[in-house]
């Protein structure tokens, strides 16, 4: 598992002080582009895309201004063309939303659907379920 934490900040929150559901949509990312960095890909010359092709969320309790949270990150399968986040984002030991997010690389000259590469596919393995 890889986790990566966040604090709800001001411009997160909508009016009726909850985290807006977009802002959740983009901790996910965070946590996901953080995988990557920490994994040493540098993201500014990556020969490689990483294309959503399917997203499944519940949100299960609201996150407000100043929540301490955590994005856990896990990747439920892979195979050849693409592989599935298992995210989870838990406050106080427990899950606040959970989301399954599906993949495919492509070649950024090309746009095209490509096998994953095995530097990628090896890090994903790191945190298969």
């Amino acid at each position: 598992m890889y986790s990566y934490p966040v604090t709800v900040e001001f411009e997160d929150v909508d009016s009726y002080n909850i985290t807006h559901h977009t802002k959740l949509i983009a901790y996910l990312e965070r946590a996901r582009v953080h995988f990557f960095a920490d994994n040493n890909i540098d993201l500014n010359n990556f020969q490689y895309g990483l294309v959503l092709r399917n997203m499944n969320i519940q949100f299960k309790q609201p996150l407000f201004l100043m929540d301490k949270v955590n994005v856990e990150l896990r990747v439920k399968y892979i195979d050849k063309l693409r592989f599935e986040w298992d995210y989870k984002i838990v406050k106080n030991a427990k899950t606040a939303v959970s989301a399954a997010i599906e993949q495919v690389v492509i070649d950024v000259n090309t746009k095209k659907i490509v096998p994953i590469p095995e530097k990628i596919k090896s890090m994903l393995e790191k945190i298969l379920i």
